[in-house]
C-alpha cells in the first residue's frame, strides 16, 4: 500500500497521512492551501463514476456529466501545480445504458483513471455483463479474469491505449451492497484479480476496503482478523517486488495455452511469462510456447519454490483454481 486515493477531509492535515511514508491523491474537499506543495501529494481526483447516466456528477444524462467532468479538470489544470487529474468510472465501459457514445470523451478527459466493477462480490454484475456485446458469451462473472477484461474494456476507449495510466479496482471484503445474494471476497480471490488486471495491462490496482460484511469492520483493510491481512499482504508485496519487471514494456506474443492469459516481459537479463485463467477458461494442465529466442532449459516458478524442464520451447504447468496465476522466469 503505497498511496491513499481520494483521502478522507476528517480535519487532519495532509502532512499528518504523507509523514508516514503514504502517498496521496485528494479529492475535491481538499483545498489547494491545505496540500500546498507537499511532495506526497501525486495528484488531484475529481469525482467517482462521473459517466453514470442519473447518478455520476448528478446529472440526468452522459453529456451533462461529461461537462462537469471537464470543468472539474479545468479546476485542476488552474491549480497549475502540475499534478494529474485522476477520475474513477464505472459501468460506462459496459457499452450499454450507461455514456452511450461518450466513454472515449470520458478517458480522454484525464491523465488517469480506474474502473470499479466487484465481480467476485456483487451478484447482479452476471446480469449487466451478459447483456454487454463485449462479454464472451457464457462467462462467469465472479471471476479473476473479469477483472482484466475490465482494463481491456478500459483500453478500448482510448485512442492510444498505455499512454494514460489505468487502474482496476478491486475489493477487500464485501462493499456496501444491499442485495442478499451479495457475497465476501477471499484473499486468493483478491491477488487472482489483481493480477488478472495486471496481465491485462493495468498500470496500477485501487483496492476498495469499505466494507458491508460486519465480521470484517468498516474498513475491511484495517478492521480484520491477522490471518487475513497477512495474506493481503503479502500478496501486495508479491506485486510491489517485481515492480521493476512490471514497469516495463510488454512484448506482443501468444504463449498459445489454451484459456489462459499471458504477458510476456523482459529484465535484468531474464524474460518474464505471467499466466493466469482467462474469460471461459479452465482449470487443469496448460502448456505454454516460448518465443524462438528464449533457449533457456527450464523455468523458474517465481514465489512458489520450484522449476519446470523446457522442452522444445515449450512447458507445462497446472492451474488448480479459477483464480490460480503463475509467473515464470526464464534466464536468457
Amino acid at each position: 500500500m503505497n498511496v491513499y486515493h481520494n483521502a478522507e477531509h476528517d480535519g487532519s492535515s495532509m502532512q499528518s497521512i504523507t509523514d508516514t511514508g503514504m502517498l496521496v491523491i485528494p479529492g475535491g474537499e481538499w483545498t489547494q492551501s491545505e496540500v500546498g506543495s507537499n511532495p506526497g501529494v501525486v495528484g488531484w481526483d475529481t469525482d467517482d463514476e462521473c459517466e453514470m447516466v442519473g447518478l455520476g456528477c448528478g446529472n440526468v444524462s452522459a453529456a451533462q456529466n461529461l461537462t462537469v467532468m471537464k470543468q472539474l479538470v479545468a479546476n485542476i489544470r488552474a491549480k497549475n501545480d502540475g499534478r494529474p487529474a485522476f477520475a474513477n468510472y464505472s459501468k460506462g465501459i459496459f457499452g450499454t445504458y450507461w455514456a452511450p457514445g461518450l466513454m472515449d470523451d470520458f478517458m480522454a478527459a484525464v491523465d488517469a483513471s480506474s474502473n470499479d466493477q466487484y465481480f467476485y462480490t456483487r451478484a447482479d454484475l452476471q446480469f449487466e455483463v451478459d447483456r454487454t456485446p463485449s462479454w464472451p458469451t457464457g462467462a462467469k462473472a465472479a471471476s479473476s479474469a473479469a477483472y482484466g477484461w475490465v482494463a481491456d474494456r478500459m483500453r478500448v476507449y482510448q485512442a492510444s491505449p498505455g499512454i494514460k495510466p489505468n487502474w482496476v479496482f478491486v475489493e477487500s471484503a464485501r462493499p456496501f451492497l444491499e442485495s442478499n445474494s451479495d457475497r465476501t471476497i477471499t484473499p486468493e480471490q483478491m491477488e487472482g484479480a489483481m493480477w488478472s488486471a495486471i496481465i491485462h495491462e493495468a498500470r496500477g490496482i485501487d483496492i476498495f476496503q469499505h466494507n458491508n460484511d460486519p465480521q470484517f469492520g468498516t474498513y475491511s483493510l484495517v478492521d480484520i482478523p491477522a490471518d487475513r491481512k497477512a495474506k493481503i499482504k503479502a500478496a501486495l508485496a508479491g506485486i510491489q517486488s517485481l515492480a521493476p519487471v512490471l514497469n516495463t514494456q510488454s512484448y506482443a506474443w501468444d504463449a498459445g495455452a489454451e484459456g489462459a492469459d499471458t504477458m510476456l516481459k523482459a529484465k535484468d537479463g531474464s524474460a518474464y511469462l505471467f499466466a493466469g485463467i482467462g474469460l471461459n477458461g479452465t482449470t487443469g494442465s496448460k502448456t505454454f510456447t516460448l518465443p524462438a529466442g528464449i533457449t533457456g532449459t527450464q523455468v523458474e516458478v517465481v514465489g512458489e519454490n520450484r522449476t519446470i524442464s523446457i522442452q522444445s520451447g515449450k512447458f507445462t504447468d497446472s492451474f488448480a483454481n479459477e483464480y490460480t496465476h503463475h509467473i515464470y522466469k526464464i534466464t536468457l
